[in-house]
């Protein structure tokens, strides 16, 4: 999978993560410098570019006149940097160091206090012996007939810049980002929130130090009051360049997902914050397991699966041993890997009861392994992941499977469909039946674009004779734009059990 400008946008976040948690001479915080500045040097050259710019405003990244959604929830510690500086973004020059990059990580990672000027920063980025990172002046509006260079992009109109998820360069304006940026603009810093907040409990519990459990409820009260059963779960639209961000973004998916399936079970108001936290915490015993276990490609051994499978005691036992947290997150993170008919890990003793937040748990944590996108996988269409787990559905709870199913839908809000008779859209909200969703055209039978106030919403359920043809899952091409791609007609996981399948998907 190639690597995009987004995803090189999350390294740079991930290093400074890396470089707050460990030190300059690490292997880690070493490996991710290199790594980065590689990366960045291939794919410059890919696309015929000397240097790479992206912008920071309002809290969200920016390249090419789009906020970039997905590098927005993962770098929040960029934007913190970028904002202690006084900067409106950083432009990269080809052929930039390692040493450099690490020096980049050293200064974000120590710098607390905001300075003066743009001129001070920059005198405090070449004092630290990074010449070929630049800062670039905050957006302001453009004046009328000013020329602007291909980096001058302090004079460009914030006004004009829109999502990333906006449309391909084929469709123009007007396409599915426009139409749903509006709903998600307000969940943004909420998804931002709960990323820095698994991060940072990963890196206390590392660390042997408390984690912060009232912010963790804080930020799982503000997803349950923010986002209703129909809300898009943006975190699809994030690919993961590294191991730190899927397995943090992992968390804040399967919380989304839990929280969306437990209002679809009927759960009482007051414990879905509490749903959404077990779902933030339920992996937190991964944090002791060794890296080179926890993201060892190819299988594990005997040993080694053996203390994989450990995060679930330990976790548990983190979270035991505060009087704050309530036996719905500890059982949370106990038994989401234990199965429904028993099976599974940690062997549950004959007289325990397997946990219904556990079992809500365990079967988003599956479907979110299926359907996410990794650094060595594509996302998997939800209907081949319900296939999957339907094929195996001794193993999860009934009453959370059929939840899933109805909350989910074959065709998650979001997607982009291709309808029987030839015109596209994508799926504003799930309809009355879990196969026949409600869906925005964006093209008509013939293939022309339709402008945002030409488009309109079909019901599936209500138009039998149309019915969805074609699921184009959503992804993001080499330039860090999302697309809609048709799914491949070979399935690389037929014949695989649901067991090998998941154990590939290193949940």
């Amino acid at each position: 999978m190639a690597t995009s400008f987004s995803d090189l946008i999350i390294l740079l976040s991930s290093g400074i993560n890396q470089r707050r948690l460990y030190f300059d001479a690490h292997p880690k915080v070493k490996s991710m410098g290199r790594d980065f500045a590689a990366k960045l040097d291939t794919r410059l050259r890919e696309s015929n570019e000397t240097a790479f710019f992206f912008g920071i405003l309002n809290g969200k990244f920016i390249r090419d006149g789009r906020f970039l959604v997905g590098p927005s929830i993962a770098g929040r510690s960029l934007i913190e940097f970028a904002e202690r500086l006084g900067c409106g973004g950083f432009l990269f020059q080809q052929h930039v160091t390692a040493d450099e990059v690490a020096a980049f990580f050293r200064l974000a990672s120590e710098t607390r206090e905001k300075t003066g000027s743009l001129d001070e920063s920059m005198a405090l980025m070449r004092s630290s012996g990074i010449r070929l990172i630049e800062l670039t002046p905050h957006f302001r509006q453009a004046e009328a007939g000013q020329p602007t260079g291909q980096f001058d992009l302090a004079s460009i109109d914030p006004s004009l810049i829109q999502f990333d998820f906006s449309e391909d360069e084929e469709d123009g304006e007007g396409g599915m980002g426009r139409s749903i940026q509006k709903d998600l603009a307000p969940l943004l810093p909420i998804f931002q929130s709960m990323y820095d907040t698994v991060a940072a409990n990963q890196a206390t519990v590392n660390r042997d130090q408390d984690l912060d459990y009232s912010r963790t409820q804080t930020v799982s009260e503000q997803l349950h009051v923010k986002a209703d059963r129909e809300t898009m779960d943006i975190m699809n639209l994030m690919r993961y360049p590294d191991y730190d961000s899927y397995t943090i973004g992992h968390s804040v998916r399967v919380s989304t997902l839990a929280l969306t399936v437990g209002r679809e079970m009927g759960w009482p108001e007051h414990m879905l914050g509490e749903l959404a936290t077990a779902g933030l915490l339920h992996d937190l015993g991964k944090a002791k397991v060794p890296d080179e276990i926890l993201y060892k490609p190819g299988k594990l051994d005997a040993e080694e699966r053996k203390l994989a499978e450990s995060h679930a005691d330990i976790g548990a036992r983190l979270l035991l041993g505060r009087t704050d947290v309530s036996p719905l997150i500890v059982a949370g993170a106990w038994g989401h890997h234990i199965r429904h008919d028993g099976g599974g890990y940690p062997q549950m003793p004959a007289w325990a009861v397997h946990s219904p937040i556990a079992g809500l748990i365990q079967v988003c944590d599956v479907f979110e392994a299926l359907t996410a996108a990794r650094p060595y996988k594509n996302p998997m269409p939800p209907r081949r992941a319900f296939e999957i787990i339907l094929k195996d559905r001794a193993a999860f709870h009934p009453n959370a499977l059929v939840a899933l199913v109805r909350a989910v839908g074959l065709y998650p809000p979001g997607s982009e469909v291709v309808l029987n008779d030839g015109s596209r859209g994508y799926v504003s909200s799930r309809g009355a039946r879990w196969d026949s969703p409600l869906v925005r055209i964006t093209r008509d039978k013939t293939g022309r674009h339709l402008e945002h106030d030409d488009q309109f919403l079909i019901d599936l359920n209500d138009n039998r004779k149309l019915e969805v043809a074609d699921f184009l899952s959503v992804s993001i091409d080499p330039d860090g734009k999302p697309v809609a791609s048709a799914v491949p007609d070979e399935d690389e996981n037929a014949g695989k059990s649901m067991d090998d399948i998941l154990s590939d998907a290193t949940i």
